[in-house]
């Protein structure tokens, strides 16, 4: 087996940003010694993310993940080709220390997502292109934070060979943080079960919040949880992913322990049932429907988005 970790940070903002590096460090530290492989951070952390973008911080735990022979998923803001434009980064860090791919959040791609979540105070481009990595723990897919919300994102991933979907999430309003909590586990359990991927959807607590959703589900079960500041830790048993993936609907295999806790039941081979054929609708803009749809957008493009927000036309 595998065993993961994912960290949910009391983590520092603003002008003490800087303070997660140490704070990074340390975590990988606990989670090594806990016989950890792989190591998963939230969005945004260590960052930068909402202070000064020289921040040594990706630095510091690559060189730490060398040190402990451990992988890294880390959270940072990057900036874009555009003045006051950025890419909202998931890095994953190998055990040598070496950044093995470079994600870049795709969703959500709109005027409001910078007004919300970034206060107006830069542009936030999306990025273009999903991926997988193969790694010693199976193959890992990557989203970001609420991207876990759209299912056609991880149903992606698992058609290019996925066996683990990793979606660090951000902070939590106040006003929304308990009844979102109990939301975001739902969805990390249905993107499991549905997709037959294990999932780790974990979150930063920033500012005074000790009250998170990390989580990391299998297609069966919940694995580990954790709400206040620490690392949810789990064991991957990839065996058994290649079973439920094999296998059509069958009572045995789906049979669980009597002692085990937290089963939910998984529909075993259902990816043998897909129908891509009918499924074209997903792949057309329903501008009906949404205010907004994803389309690929050259650089010129969002160059002129940029002006037009910039001088408020």
């Amino acid at each position: 087996m595998s065993r993961i970790g994912a960290v949910q940070p009391a983590s520092f903002a603003g002008a003490e940003e800087h303070r997660n590096a140490a704070q990074a460090c340390a975590y990988v530290d606990e989670a090594a010694d806990a016989g950890v492989q792989y190591v998963v951070f939230p969005e945004g952390y260590p960052g930068p993310y909402s202070g000064p973008m020289e921040n040594d911080a990706l630095d510091r735990v690559r060189e730490k993940a060398r040190a402990r022979r451990v992988w890294v998923s880390a959270g940072r803001l990057e900036r874009g080709a555009l003045p006051d434009t950025f890419h909202i980064t998931h890095l994953l860090i190998d055990d040598a220390g070496e950044i093995r791919a470079r994600y870049r959040r795709v969703q959500p791609n709109h005027p409001l997502f910078n007004a919300y979540l970034m206060g107006g105070r830069h542009h936030v481009l999306p990025g273009d292109e999903l991926m997988t990595v193969d790694t010693p723990f199976g193959r890992i897919g990557l989203l970001i934070c609420s991207e876990l919300f759209v299912p056609e994102l991880s149903r992606i991933l698992m058609l290019r060979g996925a066996d683990l979907i990793v979606a660090p999430g951000g902070g939590v309003h106040s006003r929304t943080r308990t009844r979102l909590q109990e939301t975001w586990r739902a969805v990390a359990r249905a993107r499991a079960a549905e997709n037959l991927v294990y999932v780790v959807a974990n979150q930063n607590l920033l500012g005074s919040s000790r009250q998170g959703r990390t989580c990391i589900a299998s297609p069966e079960r919940m694995l580990a949880q954790r709400d206040d500041p620490g690392i949810a830790i789990a064991d991957l048993d990839l065996p058994r992913l290649g079973e439920l993936r094999s296998h059509y609907y069958d009572e045995e295999i789906l049979s669980p322990p009597a002692d085990e806790q937290q089963v939910f039941y998984c529909r075993p081979g259902q990816s043998h049932d897909r129908r891509p054929e009918i499924y074209d609708e997903l792949c057309r803009p329903q501008q009906d429907a949404f205010a907004y749809h994803y389309e690929r957008r050259s650089l010129d493009s969002w160059r002129a988005e940029y002006e037009r927000i910039k001088h408020g036309r």
